[in-house]
Formats: structure tokens, C-alpha cells, sequence
């Protein structure tokens, strides 16, 4: 109980700065994400939908398409991920910008997003949406999680070139490699090939 509790709060944790990385530092300034966040920015920048409940309906479809081929485990810490991340999502929605560069946010924004994500990855859990993806394409073709998502997020993010255009689709493919890197490190760090957990 006492690491289910530790594991809970890692995902929240991961799920605050996540959100921290989206309403400080890519949508004030108009870039691009990957995944079904990106979706949700999207939808943000077209429509006015509130990013916390789309993400939320999102990912709740697409958790749905994981319950039978993830662990128990991994679909519970995952509900809990999602409902996290977008409850801070909305919380967090409106804080003030930090940076107004586009650089420093790409960077930082990126980095705050591979240390959410990591930090759900690694407490065993996953935010949803293209991650489930990510760690489908781990268990069948033995990808690493952090490129496979690369791979998912940079599709999506390249849809959006369309509504934020080509300049700041640069700055956001430069986030997306920086929150992978980053995300890489925090998954990895500290792990025998022995203690990383296996999707079964």
C-alpha cells in the first residue's frame, strides 16, 4: 500500500508539471504538441475548447483501446495520470506566461513535459493518448518508449503546421526532441536493465 501511495504520487507530480509545461510555455505562445495534446491545443486554438476536459474525453476514448492489451496496474495508474493531468490542467489554466523568447520556451517547455511524462512512465503508469501507443510499439517491437513517442507526437505536431505555421512548428519539433531527451533520462536513470518494469 505504502508504494502504491509513493507510485500516486510520483504520477501527480508528473501530471503537475506536464500541465505546468503546456500552460506556462506552449500554448501562450501559440506552439504546437504532440499526441492527443496536441489535438487538444489544437482544438484550443480553433474552438476555444477548455484543454483539461478535452484531453480528458480524449484519452478516456483511447485508454478504452488499452484496457486489454496493458497491465492492470498500468491502466489503473493511467486512469489516475489522466484524471491528474487534466484536473491540473485546468487549474493551472491562465497562469501568466513565464518567457516570451520563443527558444526558452521551446526548451523549457520541453523539458517540463519529458519530466511529467517520465515521471508517469516511470512510476509505471502512462498519461494516455499516444504513450499507450508508445508502449504498445515497446511490447511488439521492442522500440524505446521515449522515440516511439517521438515518432506519434511529431506526426501529429507536423498536422498543425496548417493553424500555428512553419516557423513555430520548428520551435515545436525542438520541444518535442528536448522533452524526449529529458523524458529519457528520468525512465532510465538509476536502472538496471533487471529493475525496468516489462509490459506483459
Amino acid at each position: 500500500m505504502r508504494k502504491v501511495g509513493w507510485d500516486l504520487s510520483v504520477i501527480a507530480l508528473g501530471a503537475f508539471a506536464f500541465a505546468l509545461g503546456i500552460n506556462l510555455f506552449v500554448i501562450p505562445q501559440g506552439l504546437g504538441e504532440g499526441g492527443v495534446v496536441g489535438v487538444t491545443i489544437i482544438l484550443y486554438y480553433l474552438l476555444q475548447w477548455p484543454p483539461g476536459w478535452t484531453s480528458l474525453i480524449l484519452n478516456t476514448a483511447l485508454l478504452a483501446i488499452g484496457y486489454r492489451l496493458l497491465p492492470r496496474k498500468t491502466v489503473g495508474y493511467t486512469l489516475a495520470a489522466v484524471a491528474f493531468h487534466s484536473l491540473f490542467l485546468h487549474l493551472t489554466e491562465g497562469w501568466p506566461p513565464v518567457a516570451e523568447d520563443l527558444m526558452i520556451n521551446a526548451l523549457f517547455g520541453g523539458a517540463l513535459i519529458g519530466l511529467g511524462i517520465g515521471l508517469v512512465i516511470r512510476a509505471d503508469g502512462t498519461t494516455a493518448g499516444t504513450v499507450i501507443l508508445a508502449k504498445l510499439m515497446h511490447k511488439f517491437w521492442g522500440w524505446k518508449i521515449s522515440y516511439a513517442l517521438l515518432l506519434c507526437d511529431a506526426v501529429v505536431a507536423a498536422s498543425s503546421v496548417f493553424i500555428i505555421g512553419a516557423e513555430k512548428l520548428l520551435f515545436t519539433v525542438i520541444m518535442l526532441v528536448a522533452a524526449t531527451k529529458i523524458m529519457d533520462l528520468v525512465t532510465t536513470e538509476n536502472r538496471t536493465p533487471q529493475s525496468v518494469p516489462k509490459i506483459s
